[in-house]
């Protein structure tokens, strides 16, 4: 009898066993599933961007630059902008929603149109780069220019529970992507969401290295708007440096532009506006 008894717990011990493996397999299964769906809509709403004119960049894009420390992980993730512990589609879809509206405020605030027609007309034969050579903020700019884009970072997770819901129903609800309603709080938080902090230190105001440009690794404020004008160095097929007898005019030209147009800028949106040349 007492033999059958150990038997029979035996028994009862593999099938718990057994029940056990089979509900954690079907949890394993249930997660898979969900992670491949959420993976599936994070293409579709990508894919929806693209379709409208507005370039989403991979995750892997964005890790490889060199300031994506100065995300703030932990806000994003308290504010459901991200799903594990670094940047994911999803949160770089609101994030080109936003800038895609910045990019159009600023195109109608500035004479940025202008600047780009003196540049491709001036007789000094200024050069723009190719595609393959375009840096992650040329790509992700939706101004359609060749030679001027936006330079900031844009850190959404600053923006208000309000204002992240503005880009998540945009998201949703589909193009244009590009609304009043949307420029409106743009041109209101834009001085926060472009300001490079110390996640640890959000009230930091020190002035930021920029990564180098034309030799030169300019020191900026960490709330500047920064805009990049591109003066391409030209290469023969071999790679070797075209000479251009422009180059110093090309210099000075941009150099004074530079000058006037910060200022100009600076006026205009109330903010700190540097060039940067490329």
């Amino acid at each position: 009898m007492k033999r059958r008894t150990v038997v029979l717990w035996g028994i009862l011990f593999i099938l718990f066993l057994c029940v056990i493996g089979w509900l954690s397999l079907c949890e394993r299964q249930k997660e898979t599933v969900t992670k491949w769906e959420y993976e599936e809509k994070e293409k579709e709403m990508r894919q929806d961007l693209f379709d409208g004119g507005v370039y989403v960049p991979t995750p892997k894009e964005v890790w490889e630059n060199p300031y994506i420390y100065r995300y703030n992980h932990k806000l994003c993730k308290e504010k459901g902008l991200i799903k594990g512990e670094s940047l994911d589609v999803y949160y770089l879809c609101l994030q080109a929603i936003y800038r895609a509206n910045l990019d159009a405020l600023l195109l109608k605030e500035l004479d940025i149109g202008k600047l780009e027609d003196e540049l491709k007309k001036s007789s000094l034969g200024f050069a723009s780069r190719r595609q393959r050579e375009q840096e992650l903020y040329e790509k992700e700019s939706t101004m359609r220019l060749e030679f001027i884009w936006l330079r900031n970072n844009l850190y959404i997770e600053y923006l208000k529970e309000d204002q992240i819901e503005l880009l998540k129903e945009k998201l949703y609800s589909g193009k244009p992507f590009v609304t009043d309603e949307l420029q409106k709080m743009v041109e209101k938080t834009c001085q926060e969401v472009i300001r490079v902090r110390n996640p640890k230190d959000w009230e930091d105001k020190r002035r930021f290295l920029y990564s180098e440009v034309q030799g030169r690794k300019p020191v900026i404020p960490n709330q500047a708007l920064v805009l990049e004008i591109a003066n391409v160095m030209e290469y023969d097929a071999s790679g070797n440096l075209l000479l251009n007898e422009h180059m110093t005019e090309k210099c000075e030209y941009l150099d004074k532009v530079k000058g006037e147009k910060e200022k100009e800028y600076s006026d205009i949106l109330g903010m700190e506006v540097y060039i940067l040349l490329a």
